[in-house]
């Protein structure tokens, strides 16, 4: 760009043939003007109908959570992550959160190139650091939300990519097959982003092709507490324990169960332990987000207050994968789908593997052979 107008034109193209010629670059310095000059500069049209111009391939990113993160390494490019959110060290992989020494370590230490755990943290949940962003000269920011986007574009001077969606939803609008589609065309993973939407898209339809012929009656009323029950039935510091559940969760659905919290006004909402025993669901699913919550189940199992529900009565209350981690991880609401419908269908799907299901969906989006095992 001997001009400096941020595009290669064609005499410039035939200079570095020249520069080749003599010598003075590598065949793969010329491949990438090439590339350059054949595909720059390129708009990328983000999540929120923003178009983000870009005039050379990104090389360094920044990703706001863990959620954008997964993706960037799902596609094939977490060694271009130079920095991310604090969380992204506790959620990417399954470990025990910020202690590492429990969980899937080879992931842990293999991911990003192996620069996890070093890996600079721009933002807590509380603060942005914005001269640290700066000085780490990214190519992109890629977010999920329109938050704090005015302030990277002028604070840090490099572009942002809104890549938003939540991983339980099996959609482009709003879901996680936009948010794959935005990352891959922003990273040129275009056929990345279709295999792996077609991945997912596999796993939906394993299961969909099942429970979609499924009279109402012959599924269960299901009560699904996505925030555990560590600290009994509520905490009053976050607002939600027990009591909080969703009136949408794609994965139960999918899954067979009918979520008796469905007709309720709002996405996440907190009811009383009155209304959970009005429901009196069949069976009762508690997000299990550290090995420590697994005693949730027995004290839901041996509460008095709720004995008179069928699924307390009769042992049917299980744990689940925590489906939130500063985001909405997409391979652990996946497993949940495939998990769910072997529980609440135990005959119609006794033939699902679910360590080898857990395997596939972590590879799928982490690249690491195992992780569930």
């Amino acid at each position: 760009d001997e001009d400096g107008d941020l595009i290669v034109s064609d005499e410039e193209l035939e200079a570095a043939q020249a520069s080749l010629d003599a010598g003075k670059i590598t065949d793969e310095e010329l491949a990438k003007i090439e590339h350059i000059h054949d595909n720059y500069p390129r708009t990328v049209v983000d999540t929120e109908g923003r178009e983000v111009t870009f005039y050379k391939p990104v090389e360094r990113i920044i990703t706001r959570e863990p959620d954008t993160c997964r993706i960037v390494v799902a596609l094939g490019d977490g060694d271009k992550v130079v920095a991310s959110e604090q969380s992204v060290k506790s959620c990417l992989c399954p470990t025990t959160f910020e202690t590492f020494h429990e969980g899937c370590l080879e992931c842990y230490n293999s991911i990003l190139g192996g620069k996890l755990a070093e890996l600079p943290e721009t933002s807590t949940r509380y603060d942005i650091y914005y001269e640290l962003m700066a000085s780490l000269n990214p190519d992109v920011i890629i977010t999920s939300g329109t938050t704090d986007v005015q302030d990277f574009d002028t604070k840090v001077g490099c572009p942002v990519v809104v890549a938003g969606g939540s991983g339980s939803l099996y959609d482009y609008e709003g879901g996680l097959y936009g948010q794959i589609e935005v990352i891959g065309d922003l990273l040129e993973r275009g056929v990345e982003a279709e295999e792996l939407i077609d991945f997912v898209e596999s796993k939906v339809e394993m299961v969909s092709s099942v429970t979609d012929s499924m009279d109402e009656s012959e599924k269960p009323k299901v009560y699904f507490a996505p925030r555990g029950a560590t600290l009994g039935f509520y905490d009053p510091k976050e607002g939600r324990d027990f009591t909080r559940t969703v009136s949408d969760y794609d994965p139960l659905e999918i899954a067979g169960g009918i979520n008796v919290a469905q007709e309720c006004e709002g996405s996440s909402i907190n009811v009383g332990l009155e209304q959970i025993i009005a429901w009196n669901p069949d069976y009762i699913l508690v997000a299990c987000s550290s090995p420590e919550s697994k005693d949730a189940i027995d004290f839901i199992k041996t509460s008095t207050e709720l004995e008179s529900i069928e699924a307390v009565k009769n042992g049917d209350v299980y744990n689940c994968f925590y489906p939130y981690c500063r985001g909405s991880p997409p391979d652990r609401s996946l497993f949940n789908m495939i998990y769910m419908a072997k529980l609440l269908h135990p005959d119609q799907f006794s033939d699902l593997d679910l360590e080898k299901e857990g395997n596939e969906i972590f590879k799928a989006f982490l690249g690491v052979d195992g992780v569930f095992t």
